[in-house]
């Protein structure tokens, strides 16, 4: 099961598992009705999952971990449970560390331990939630030859996964979501050469109605506005990112493409100050910032909007406007840049923040974000939730922005929508950047880092000029 971030794959698998009730419909498991079972009832009768965070038990040895997981299966008793733990740690080849605290696990090991716990039960069904995120090539050719294995048994396994080239080898049917919807199911050769989904990972390939008119400039400033040097992050032992280093001038836009997974966020998490870097130096207007605090960089300049809902649910449109005055802005000229970009939020002023709709909601956070004064911009996935006319707006903001003087980093699912904005272009792969340089030189490679394992279609640049005229009551459903 395939689809871009946020197309519904999690939520599917917290309805198979029990975890979230349907609105409407029902969930079969060999036949029967499970729609109404609870969770832990679902395990007896033959179903088990991992999750896409890593969910062991730190503190539990190897063993203990698996152990725990067999002492769910009906009428176990110890002789027979010591014997089915070795065996499952025998398959994933984890039995030589059986004695070792699972925090002290590499990443790889790690999602394996996850996948013998959810095997040892003997399951039917196994619902993998991307087993192969933070595995290198070699762990995830590994897991890709257990996966055939388990197959070939008879095991069904529902995978849920964003390394093609994985799913493309392993996969005898392929289902591919958007925004909720299936919109293609067939075997890996029918879904390479399916349009709709090329298209949804990389957007539509028709132009939008707009020329971009904007000119490049060679920037004169000797300072970069942002510049990374050697940037290393990790959670605990998942690694994150691997020797990051990239140059953004003043005025300048720098869009950052990848997969889901690649380690766009955690990038910008230590620029921002939200997550430490291991190794490599981050500076902002040639001054160090490296291990700075949050609330410092962004007095500094330094402005994140984040991928979740980054507003004051108990608070209104009004009042969560308000808390940008607190960068030496007037009222009345945070309101009228608001409500001029925004004009959803003029009718919503009094509404609070929490009862908005999810695209509202951004609206919102970027329309507190979007200031001359910030020196570096980073947008993570401003496009979420928002219809293309509302995302023209946002471009266009982006675009004044960049012509004031900030420096704007932009992560975005729709790869072939920011590279028509952008001055450059970045592409992260497994946390490291595998390329970086013009937009047409990077969108070669596009098609190779989101969707590795199918036929390469030929995308040409859009063109993109934000309109100075849009529909205010256009909607925010996709």
């Amino acid at each position: 099961m395939i689809g871009p971030n946020g197309s519904g794959k999690t939520t599917l698998f917290n309805v198979v598992s029990g975890l979230i009730r349907p609105d409407v419909g029902r969930v079969l498991l060999d036949g029967r009705d499970i729609t109404d079972t609870p969770p832990h009832r679902r395990t007896g009768l033959g179903l088990s999952r991992t999750f896409q965070r890593l969910e062991l038990f730190d503190t539990l040895t190897v063993y203990e971990n698996v152990l725990a997981a067999v002492e769910r299966r009906p009428g176990w008793i110890p002789a027979t449970a010591k014997a089915a733990t070795e065996q499952a740690l025998e398959r994933v080849g984890l039995a030589p560390v059986g004695d070792q605290p699972a925090h002290r696990l590499s990443t790889g090991s790690a999602r394996l331990l996850e996948l013998a716990r959810a095997i040892v039960a003997e399951p039917r069904l196994v619902l993998l939630d991307e087993p192969s995120s933070g595995l290198d090539d070699q762990e995830t050719r590994a897991l890709g030859q257990l996966l055939r294995s388990l197959t070939d048994e008879g095991l069904a396994v529902l995978l849920a996964e964003h390394d093609m080239a994985l799913v493309m080898d392993v996969s005898t049917l392929v289902h591919v979501l958007d925004f909720g919807h299936l919109i293609s199911s067939g075997t890996p050769a029918q879904i390479t050469g399916d349009p709709a989904v090329r298209t949804a990972y990389l957007g539509p390939q028709e132009p939008l109605p707009h020329t971009r008119n904007r000119q490049r400039q060679p920037n004169a400033d000797s300072v970069p506005a942002l510049e990374l040097r050697d940037v290393w992050a990790s959670y605990g032992t998942i690694r994150a990112l691997s020797g990051v280093s990239l140059t953004l001038a003043r005025g300048q836009i720098l869009a950052l493409l990848g997969s889901n997974g690649a380690g766009k966020t955690s990038l910008l998490k230590v620029i921002a100050g939200q997550l430490p870097a291991t190794r490599g130096t981050v500076h902002i207007l040639g001054h160090q910032v490296t291990g700075a605090p949050a609330d410092a960089l962004a007095r500094a300049g330094l402005c994140l909007v984040p991928d979740s809902q980054a507003v004051f649910p108990n608070l209104t449109v009004d009042e969560n406007l308000r808390m940008a005055t607190y960068r030496h802005r007037s009222w009345t000229e945070v309101q009228e840049q608001a409500f001029d970009r925004f004009p959803r939020l003029a009718e919503r002023r009094h509404q609070l923040a929490g009862t908005l709709s999810g695209g509202e909601q951004r609206m919102l956070a970027i329309a507190r974000a979007l200031t001359p004064d910030s020196a570096v911009l980073l947008l993570d996935e401003p496009s979420a939730g928002l219809s293309p006319r509302i995302l023209v707006q946002v471009y266009d903001a982006v675009l004044q922005l960049a012509q004031h003087g900030t420096a704007v980093l932009l992560v975005e699912q729709y790869a072939q929508e920011v590279l028509a904005i952008a001055d450059s272009a970045a592409l992260l792969v497994h946390g490291h950047v595998r390329r970086h340089g013009p937009p047409d030189m990077i969108e070669q490679d596009l098609v190779a880092a989101y969707l590795e394992g199918l036929a390469q279609p030929q995308f040409p640049l859009r063109a993109f000029r934000p309109s100075p005229t849009t529909d205010p009551a256009d909607g925010d459903s996709p």
